[in-house]
């Protein structure tokens, strides 16, 4: 028999940043991860907009497609959920998702009951802090991306896409110009930033010919002159890391020693045991 047990090493999946190893709110972390542990395929809907809900989402691995579509079935993804990333589904109505869920990726992640999560979250500030900066860099980024779908043009909005999606994929700083991978084919790509797949490729195309950025299979991606790709976006790229990129305060920077470095993520890791 296996369990999976949640651990202060560095070796798997990030967690949360700001979460101290061995403290009281990483047993009661990991008890939760423990029991409501789960993994789904590629391809899989989680949860069906319109559908009863009852759970928040903790993705330990892999990538989550969160959209929205309208009676006619044309689909916009508003937010992709990433390793740390939280989701709490419900609508006003809290019973009621407002959102399809989708696994992008093979994914494994806790879907937390609702009650068993708040109970948590009141009685452990720091995990209760933890979610107070996950929301707020959900809401930064969502807000910037719907400032260029509404008011930028194709490139605008492709770059402002590549420059989010690297700096949350690799917790890299933007200038650390390399090589990173979106999980997308382009008709999601398109739905992630408003526009068809034909005009996709095309803006593609035009971005690779001037040397900015260039895009193999689907979809690895490399950003070759990012001061470029920034201005195109209409982005400051320290302005838009500090905002969408969860990190501690000053002060728990340094009581936290080693977990003071935003970059190197949460060192916290879940790994099967016997048990």
């Amino acid at each position: 028999m296996s369990k999976t047990v949640f651990l202060a090493d560095q070796n798997t999946q990030r967690l949360p940043l700001g979460i101290n190893p061995g403290s009281r709110s990483a047993h009661r972390l990991s008890g939760m991860i423990n029991e409501h542990f789960q993994k789904r395929a590629k391809g899989t809907v989680l949860k069906l907009e319109g559908e009863e809900t009852s759970s928040v989402y903790l993705v330990l691995s892999g990538w989550l497609s969160v959209s929205k579509s309208t009676m006619d079935g044309h689909r916009q993804i508003v937010d992709l959920i990433l390793p740390c990333g939280i989701l709490e589904p419900a609508s006003a109505d809290v019973a009621i998702s407002s959102v399809e869920i989708e696994a992008l990726t093979d994914v494994s992640f806790a879907a937390i009951p609702r009650e068993v999560w708040l109970r948590t979250m009141g009685t452990n500030p720091d995990l209760g802090n933890m979610v107070h900066r996950e929301i707020g860099a959900a809401f930064a980024r969502m807000s910037e991306r719907m400032l260029h779908l509404g008011k930028g043009d194709a490139e605008s909005i492709i770059a402002f896409a590549f420059c989010e999606l690297y700096l949350r994929s690799t917790r890299k700083d933007l200038r650390e110009v390399g090589e990173f991978h979106i999980p997308l084919t382009q008709q999601q790509l398109g739905d992630l930033c408003g526009l068809s797949s034909v005009h996709i490729c095309r803006t593609l195309r035009r971005l690779t010919r001037k040397g900015i950025v260039s895009v193999r299979d689907h979809m690895d991606v490399t950003i070759h002159d990012i001061d470029t790709l920034a201005e195109i976006a209409e982005v400051d790229l320290d302005g838009l890391r500090q905002e969408i990129m969860p990190r501690l305060q000053p002060s728990a920077e340094k009581s936290n020693g080693r977990l003071a470095n935003a970059d190197r993520g949460a060192l916290h890791g879940i790994a099967n045991q016997p048990g």
